[in-house]
């Protein structure tokens, strides 16, 4: 009698990280909404640290504070997804939150406005980690259709926090002075280190990349040079372009240009809110259809609206009524929130046994570059708000292109 085979299975989703699905998806989520927490807590202190350092009011400097945080965010995300590659994912979460800790706290005792950005640098470098290890965690353990939902789901529970977090800020502001807004990503950032404990490492042990600048510098080309993989991470990074504006200009167009500036918190909000609840919608859709004919159809869906935002802007004179505006800028910015998730979902399957590297390389190309583009749009969105629909058509055509490519491509390659 021949002996059969001994055939090793490799646990994945639920047995692979020891945590019911729903557990997981929320923890992802908090973790990661903590960066969010440390960027945006602190907008309404800015009048306080300005007092506190001897900056002029309004001085540019202050700005730094979100800026230096944002760029030690994009570099840092080169560096996180070799090291849980080669260290695993639980000792690499534990080490950028201990980081993240840390830099919060020099912002926090800083004596020196030079201090307390060496804090923010330390601080964003090290938000850089959350994001795109929990990234590499849901790869390891889920993939296709049921990763794109995940990430869906955890993309929704992630934007909801901007519309609380100022709020958060001005609560801390009366209890105390500003040093509380950045005191409280102290306390999630230990939150979520003790929660984190309760997950398995889901890096195999066959799959443990060695650290080395060569290997390290192979890998990356090896995902740069997976065109699946790039065409989907340029459809993301368009996508981001179109949207960083949104966060970086919506202050001006509603307070400057349309002279509501009161109503600001509640548009933003009402905004986000859209957006969680596309994403929400979007899960369901992917659940019925798969993954890239939702996608697809919101890219062509982004494209359509924004010719027609362009067409009534300068029929408007670039001001339109504020009511078309808005709902033409939120339809934009929904649709475009529900389709990042997937894109990096797409871009990530092929990855595999290097899916923290190549979170990290993904990440950062989408993130500087799509700020890089967003600043383009923000620079010309100065008494007109025909730029932002601009940016989108453009950008979104891109993107639209790019998604079609790079799902013809995964066709090819099966």
């Amino acid at each position: 009698m021949t002996a059969q085979p001994i055939i090793s299975y490799r646990p994945t989703g639920e047995a692979l990280h020891g945590l019911g699905r729903a557990e997981f998806i929320t923890l992802m989520s908090s973790i990661t909404a903590t960066i969010a927490i440390s960027i945006d807590t602190v907008l309404p202190a800015f009048d306080e640290i300005e007092d506190e350092f001897g900056l002029a009011q309004g001085d540019t400097p202050v700005s730094l504070a979100i800026t230096v945080f944002l760029v030690a965010m994009g570099a840092g995300m080169l560096i996180w997804g070799p090291l849980a590659d080669r260290f695993g994912r639980k000792k690499m979460m534990y080490t950028s939150l201990a980081l993240f800790i840390s830099g919060a706290l020099i912002s926090t005792l800083a004596s020196s406005f030079g201090l307390f950005l060496v804090g923010r640098v330390v601080w964003g470098a090290a938000a850089a980690g959350p994001r795109t290890i929990s990234l590499a965690i849901t790869r390891d353990a889920y993939e296709g259709d049921v990763m794109a939902r995940i990430m869906s789901l955890t993309s929704a529970v992630f934007l909801i926090v901007p519309v609380l977090a100022p709020s958060l800020g001005e609560v801390l502001l009366q209890l105390g002075s500003w040093r509380l807004t950045t005191a409280a990503a102290v306390v999630l950032g230990g939150a979520s280190a003790v929660w984190f404990g309760r997950i398995n490492e889901t890096l195999a042990s066959d799959d443990v990349l060695p650290l080395e600048f060569g290997r390290v510098g192979r890998a990356a080309k090896a995902v740069l040079g997976n065109r699946t993989t790039m065409f989907f991470t340029v459809a993301s990074t368009a996508a981001y372009g179109a949207f960083f504006p949104w966060l970086g200009s919506s202050t001006q167009m509603i307070g400057d240009i349309y002279g509501r500036p009161e109503q600001f918190a509640l548009l933003f909000g009402a905004n986000a809110v859209l957006m969680a609840i596309t994403i929400l919608v979007v899960e369901r859709l992917v659940r019925r259809f798969s993954t890239f004919p939702v996608l697809f159809a919101q890219t062509l869906l982004i494209v359509m609206v924004a010719i027609i935002y362009v067409v009534v802007s300068n029929a408007e004179s670039g001001i339109p009524s504020f009511w078309v505006w808005f709902a033409l800028a939120s339809t934009l910015t929904a649709f475009n929130s529900g389709s990042t998730p997937l894109m990096q979902t797409l871009s990530m399957e092929p990855m595999g046994r290097m899916a923290g590297t190549a979170s990290s390389v993904t990440g950062a190309v989408i993130f500087i570059g799509g700020a890089l583009l967003g600043s383009l749009i923000d620079s010309v969105i100065v008494d007109t708000v025909t730029p932002f629909g601009v940016g989108f058509l453009i950008y979104g055509s891109i993107s639209a292109i790019a998604t079609w490519l790079g799902y013809a491509e995964m066709r090819r390659m099966r």
